[in-house]
């Protein structure tokens, strides 16, 4: 998954590219070459091609792959899987972590990729976090809704002990908290705090307001911002399924209450239009 306009940079195309397996038995052709070869050739010449394209052209979908998936680059530029199989590992490295775009300028969406890989959308009032694979994703919006894959999971707040005017959603390691006026006040700042970095945006204006690189200056702005309900969203590397969950409450004294409430999953690779939504918002007739 590129976040710029630039091609995806190639580290070394050969140590992406995934070993054939050995024939059962001896194949020839009419000019009598091994088949082993011609398939390890024509498996470099694919992975040197998806690798290196990072253009529309790589990442359109290849003859054979099965509707509702496509063959996609996740960063690090390797494609995850093809059909509906399930990968036996998912190839990830460092390649565009901690890093933030704003392509075309000021005022528009902002992206932002965390260490662990997640990216953090931001446009207006509509936050968008995609998990490392690109497969799953929540979404926060309006006034504020939470959608999980697009399902209407729930609104801010729900329950006596969930605060309605502020937000947290844990990602690998990384924190991202939500601003609102109130349960039914739109987005109005959004803080980002992962590892030694600290990212301040105003939503109104798609506008960065501060950005450190400073471990103890990120630590104090953590601690002397309450987190409110507070949500975990992850994605298991093998089958692809997401879970998302409230996790603890932390209220503007800075009392925690802890507690996991599930609110949503996905069905991964076997089933990937499928969202289970496990929590019946008592304001909402359709969750």
């Amino acid at each position: 998954m590129n976040m710029s306009n630039s091609p995806v940079s190639v580290h070394s195309a050969a140590a992406n590219v995934p070993a054939t397996r050995p024939i059962a038995r001896a194949v020839t052709t009419s000019k009598r070459t091994p088949l082993r070869r011609t398939r390890n050739a024509l498996a470099v010449m694919i992975g040197l091609t998806v690798v290196a394209g990072g253009g529309a052209a790589s990442a359109a979908e290849p003859s054979g792959v099965k509707d509702g998936w496509t063959l996609a680059l996740p960063l690090g530029g390797v494609p995850l899987m093809l059909g509906s199989e399930c990968p036996s590992s998912v190839f990830r490295d460092a390649f565009e972590r901690g890093t933030l775009a704003q392509p075309g300028g000021a005022g528009m969406p902002m992206r932002y990729v965390t260490h662990a890989g997640y990216t953090i959308q931001i446009d207006l009032h509509t936050i968008t976090v995609t998990d490392p694979q690109g497969r799953n994703t929540v979404q926060h919006w309006g006034d504020p809704h939470e959608n999980l894959n697009g399902k209407h999971i729930k609104d801010w707040g729900g329950e006596p002990e969930w605060d309605g005017s502020r937000r947290s959603i844990l990602v690998g390691g990384a924190k991202l908290t939500m601003h609102a006026a109130g349960p039914q006040g739109v987005v109005l700042e959004t803080a980002i705090y992962d590892g030694d970095r600290h990212l301040r945006f105003t939503n109104t204006t798609n506008t960065l307001l501060h950005f450190t690189l400073d471990a103890d200056d990120t630590a104090a702005r953590d601690a002397a911002e309450y987190d409110g309900e507070t949500a975990a969203f992850d994605t298991d590397p093998l089958a692809l399924t997401a879970s998302y969950r409230n996790v603890y409450n932390e209220d503007p004294a800075f009392q925690r209450v802890e507690g996991e409430r599930m609110l949503g999953s996905t069905g991964g690779c076997a089933n990937p239009n499928q969202v289970n939504d496990f929590y019946d918002d008592p304001r909402l007739g359709h969750t």
